[in-house]
């Protein structure tokens, strides 16, 4: 059998695109084509309408204003996790301060990208003039006082890193409808001795320090590591009910003393009656590693 030549198969091509004696395209004529079409017409109606009833039945079951599952039943069990900033790079947890303006520019532009949203005051959030309490009867959240944020740690000295003092920022992670309890006179004993001597019953008490005996050497003494505005988060922020515009309270902790030139361990807790504090899972806590080196070594 003699094997076509190219200009049987384009000859063929042709015919199978469009042949003229039979009115046929692809092979199929109009009424096929007709029949073909109106098939997929009405079966792609039928699953368009399926996807759309589906979609529709799933928005009824959801809540634009409480999320379905919360407390032990969310993702984070009701217990809120530590962040801190500034992580330039998403892959590491050591914090490398360096006191040139070049080595201190990814580190502030990562806490710039967090303070933005802080700057301006919103008509939609309120002056709150006790921040003492939680604030579970109010639908507006409370401006946050940048300036006393920002009083020691800001942009004009790279947020402590042009001169050796890093800070850092702290935020707890937001959990909807969550409302931190504290220990008050009544189970004043209760409190965790590693803060007994100087925790305050009007926050989220936050303290860092030293993971092992040697990095709590490195880090100075404890009066040298700075909170600002305070050592806490104030309990007029919460709970967090999607208030319009709402910002979470943030805390500076600014390092004064460190050790240069060595790699130091560190960890940041939250501490409260309801703040579960698991090392191994960083529940309640954040850990990094802080190396100062000063360029005019």
């Amino acid at each position: 059998m003699e094997k076509p030549t190219f200009s049987q198969r384009m000859k063929s091509l042709g015919l199978f695109l469009w042949n003229g004696e039979t009115k046929e395209f692809l092979g199929r004529g109009g009424r096929s084509w007709a029949e073909i079409g109106l098939f997929y017409l009405v079966f792609y109606a039928c699953l368009s309408g399926f996807f759309i009833a589906t979609i529709a039945v799933f928005y009824e079951t959801i809540d634009a204003d409480n999320p379905r599952l919360q407390g032990e039943s969310s993702l984070l069990k009701g217990n809120p996790g530590m962040g801190y900033q500034p992580m330039p790079d998403i892959d590491t947890t050591l914090i490398y301060a360096r006191t040139s303006e070049e080595d201190t520019k990814a580190y502030v532009k990562s806490i710039n990208k967090v303070l933005d949203a802080y700057k301006n005051e919103s008509l939609n959030r309120v002056n709150c003039s006790d921040l003492t309490q939680p604030r579970t009867d109010s639908d507006k959240a409370c401006n946050f006082d940048f300036a006393n944020l920002t009083q020691e740690c800001n942009e004009e000295n790279g947020y402590g890193f042009k001169h050796g003092q890093p800070c850092i920022l702290l935020k707890l992670n937001k959990i909807f409808g969550w409302i931190p309890s504290i220990w008050d006179e009544k189970d004043v004993s209760d409190v965790p001795k590693v803060i007994k001597d100087v925790y305050l019953s009007d926050r989220i008490w936050v303290q860092c320090h030293g993971e092992n005996p040697a990095d709590e050497d490195n880090l100075g003494d404890k009066d040298q590591i700075k909170y600002f505005p305070q050592q806490g988060f104030p309990l007029g922020y919460y709970p967090f009910k999607k208030q319009l515009d709402y910002l979470p309270p943030l805390i500076f902790v600014k390092f004064s003393n460190v050790t240069h030139y060595t790699g130091i361990m560190v960890e940041c807790q939250a501490f409260g009656k309801n703040i579960a504090l698991d090392r191994s899972e960083r529940q309640g806590s954040v850990h990094f590693e802080l190396l100062v080196e000063p360029s005019n070594k």
